[in-house]
This record gives structure tokens, C-alpha cells and sequence, in this order.
């Protein structure tokens, strides 16, 4: 007689574990089926059995008490909702035929998203942007310091575009310069006069 290797062994053990899975995969099946139709026939009932039928009596009123609450709620809040979107977009389109007329160059509102956390916010800051944008255009147009020395800078421009020799150029340029205080130095061999 020979004994029963260890392949063997492993060998019938799994053959063994496969048949008995299979079967009881059936049976399992055979359960559950039975169980479904205990369920079907009995499960209306089982809350009262169970003790709980008052609880998920109660349970559902409250329920439907929240889902008529949402419903009203969300048809409020798209009720507010359009009308801020309607006088946001009126308020936008406003403030772009102002920064059309007015020539505001870095104030603009695209679009104002009424659902964002802060809308108003992002509108003053807008509104305070274009304010800068004229305070800062006035304040420009009055400033003689400013405009002082825009014409000298025109000036110089004219100087460096007269097509003149380079030294009287760039001694005039120099003097031009130091008259609103900015320092040009230039070598003195370049203002010295050409040697023959």
C-alpha cells in the first residue's frame, strides 16, 4: 500500500474545497430565495412586530416636512438669485458703457457671479479701481512738475534728432538734462574738439 503524498494531498484538498464551494454556492442561492419570499410577504408588517412602526410613521413625516422645506427653499433661492443676476448684469452693463465714455483702461467688470461669497466686494473694488484711474488722470493733468518734464524730455529727443556733430549734440543734451536736475555724464574726450 502507498501512502498519500503531500501533491496528493494538496491535490484532493483543493478538489475537495471546489466541489463543496460549488454546492453550497447552491444552497446560498436556494436561501436567499426563500428568504426574499418571507420578505416580500412579511416585510410591511415587520416595523410594528419590531416596535418601530410609530418611529417610521414619525420618521416620514418629518421627511417629507424637509423635502417640501428644500423644494420651497430652492425655489426661493433661484427666485433671489435671478433677480440679483438681473441687476447684477444691469449694474455691469452700466459700468462698462461708463468705462467706455469715461476711458477707463484698467477697470472692467466681465461678468458678476452672484453666487460667489462677495460679490458687492468684488464690485467696489472695481468701482474704487476706476476712481483711482481718474483721481490718478486729474491729478496728471494738473501736475506742473510732471508735464516740466515731459517737455524736457521732448526736448532732449529733439536735440539727439537734430543730426548736429556729437559734441555740440551731447553738450546741449547735457545742459538740456541738468536744467531738470538729471545728471549726464559724458567723457570729456567725446566733447573735446577733433584734432586735424
Amino acid at each position: 500500500m502507498q501512502p498519500l503524498r503531500k501533491d496528493h494531498v494538496d491535490y484532493y484538498k483543493t478538489l475537495t474545497n471546489s466541489k463543496f464551494d460549488k454546492k453550497q454556492d447552491v444552497i446560498e442561492s436556494e436561501i436567499d430565495k426563500d428568504a426574499q419570499v418571507i420578505v416580500d410577504k412579511k416585510h410591511k408588517a415587520f416595523p410594528k412586530e419590531l416596535g418601530l412602526e410609530n418611529l417610521t410613521k414619525d420618521l416620514e413625516k418629518k421627511v417629507k416636512k424637509l423635502k417640501d422645506f428644500q423644494e420651497k427653499k430652492a425655489s426661493i433661492e433661484q427666485d433671489l438669485e435671478l433677480d440679483a443676476r438681473l441687476v447684477a448684469d444691469n449694474l455691469a452693463e452700466r459700468f462698462k458703457r461708463l468705462s467706455k465714455i469715461r476711458r477707463w483702461e484698467d477697470s472692467s467688470i466681465d461678468s458678476i457671479d452672484v453666487k460667489k461669497e462677495d460679490p458687492v466686494s468684488y464690485v467696489m473694488k472695481k468701482i474704487k479701481d476706476a476712481c483711482y484711474e481718474e483721481a490718478e488722470r486729474h491729478v496728471r493733468g494738473n501736475h506742473k512738475l510732471y508735464h516740466a518734464l515731459e517737455n524736457k524730455r521732448e526736448r532732449c529727443l529733439t536735440i539727439l534728432h537734430t543730426g548736429s556733430h556729437i559734441q555740440p549734440t551731447l553738450s546741449e543734451l547735457s545742459k538740456e538734462m541738468s536744467t531738470a536736475r538729471i545728471q549726464l555724464d559724458i567723457p570729456t574726450a567725446l566733447l573735446a574738439l577733433p584734432s586735424n
